[in-house]
């Protein structure tokens, strides 16, 4: 039996009926988004979107997801998942996030931020290999604008074996950005090139002692074995946030010839002992209590932290500012290596 014909007026009552369906939907996910932004109290600028991030709040924006499939909103509850993903420094996960908000919205007005932290998450998730095509995408897009991707792609070309390469990119960077009348710009920027320099160099002369036994570190008590200077601070969550990386690789390869040296930039002598005790930092320690004008802050130049220098056993500095499970990795390759 053939189904009826549909005729001229049933098919305007179907698209009307349809078009109700759809204007519902749009309604009830506006509403949604009302809410989830009152919430979550959302802040929106042009390009730029603030929120209170937590567990809490990614699950009411993992439940608009579900819930609405599409609509304009999702574009920014899409953002908001991967903004807040990535504040928690929630590194490894972040990629992800960011990838999904561009497949689904490839103009979208977030695109060159979201590429910019798809690109730095794999970075600070210790994925550099990952990182660097995606970071040498963005400068054939912007090759004017390389304040935006020059830090990152330039860590991401050393950590990936070319640092010949990274040297010639800074170089260029700073005369262009120089010759581009971006001064204001590049002191921030030069601060991370400096540090790629002291790559395939000795390590410079201190003398400190250690903050438990009082013991003297320096750059010859420290030859012979593999050692990361890692320079944090109790009031620093990104540093926090890198420590079990840190602890994990100490933990594994102290027993073969690994080090680490922890430059503590606290003011607190007593807060900063609790932690070290309440995380097992059982490694050597340097604290002064002058905070960024900590002396060896001083002597290596440090503006940011976490920031960490890698030293192989004949005291050459073999990488700076790793992340993630890089840490591990490359103190595994120089203790390998005789």
């Amino acid at each position: 039996m053939r189904p009826p014909k549909l005729t001229f007026g049933l098919c305007v009552a179907l698209a009307v009926c349809l078009s109700l369906v759809s204007a519902s939907h749009a309604q009830d996910a506006g509403a949604d988004y009302a809410q989830l932004a009152k919430e979550l109290e959302v802040r929106e600028l042009t390009t730029l979107m603030f929120a209170k991030y937590n567990d809490a709040n990614l699950a009411k924006i993992a439940a608009f997801l579900e819930k609405h499939p599409e609509g304009p909103e999702r574009e920014k509850v899409m953002y908001l998942r991967a903004y807040s993903i990535w504040s928690l420094r929630r590194y490894e996960e972040a990629p992800q996030a960011y990838a999904a908000l561009l497949a689904e919205f490839p103009k979208t007005k977030f695109k060159r931020l979201a590429r910019i932290r798809e690109a730095a998450a794999y970075l600070f998730s210790g994925q550099s290999d990952k990182a660097l095509p995606r970071l040498q995408s963005l400068q054939e897009d912007h090759p004017d604008k390389p304040e935006i991707y020059a830090r990152e792609l330039a860590y991401a070309l050393s950590r990936c074996g070319k640092q010949k390469e990274a040297l010639r990119f800074m170089d260029a960077v700073e005369a262009e950005m120089a010759f581009g009348g971006k001064e204001r710009l590049l002191p921030r920027i030069k601060t991370h090139f400096d540090k790629i320099r002291l790559i395939g160099k000795p390590l410079q002369a201190f003398s400190v002692k250690d903050h438990r036994t009082g013991e003297t570190i320096s750059p010859t008590t420290l030859k012979g074995k593999v050692v990361l200077i890692d320079f944090w601070a109790t009031w620093c969550g990104p540093c926090l946030a890198e420590m079990p990386h840190v602890a994990k690789a100490h933990r594994e390869l102290s027993e073969k010839g690994f080090v680490v040296f922890g430059v503590a930039l606290d003011e607190d002598r007593s807060k900063m002992e609790r932690m070290i005790a309440q995380r097992n930092m059982d490694w050597l320690h340097h604290f002064d209590g002058k905070k960024w004008k900590n002396e060896l802050a001083v002597a290596f130049d440090v503006h940011s932290i976490p920031a960490s220098l890698m030293i192989d056993r004949a005291g050459v500095v073999r990488a700076v500012n790793l992340r993630g499970k890089e840490v591990a990795a490359l103190a595994s390759k120089l203790l390998e290596q005789k």
